[in-house]
């Protein structure tokens, strides 16, 4: 019994609920990772670090994204979105 509640325990600081993205042409495609595992993307993408295979593959699924519902109802797909595909180009503004 007590071998499976420290397993219970380990599962809950490692699994995080899964993100589910919507593409242009109507499939779905989830994504899994460890807990805060988007948040560390969004970080990751804003220090423009490099970035190994398997977040370079969620990045890829994110940015042809067009909608995605979130655990809790957070909104960071919409925020790496708006990183991935933001201007390239100065605004002009100081």
């Amino acid at each position: 019994m007590k071998v499976e509640k420290r397993l219970r325990a380990l599962e809950a600081r490692l699994l995080s609920d899964p993100v589910t993205l919507y593409l242009a042409d109507g499939t779905m495609q989830i994504l899994y990772g460890p807990k805060d595992f988007l948040l560390n993307l969004v970080a990751d993408a804003c220090r423009r670090t490099d970035f190994a295979p398997g977040q370079t593959a969620q990045l890829e699924l994110i940015r042809r994204s067009v909608a995605a519902q979130e655990p809790g109802g957070a909104r960071l797909v919409e925020v790496m979105r708006c990183l991935l595909d933001g201007p390239v180009e100065q605004c002009g503004y100081r």
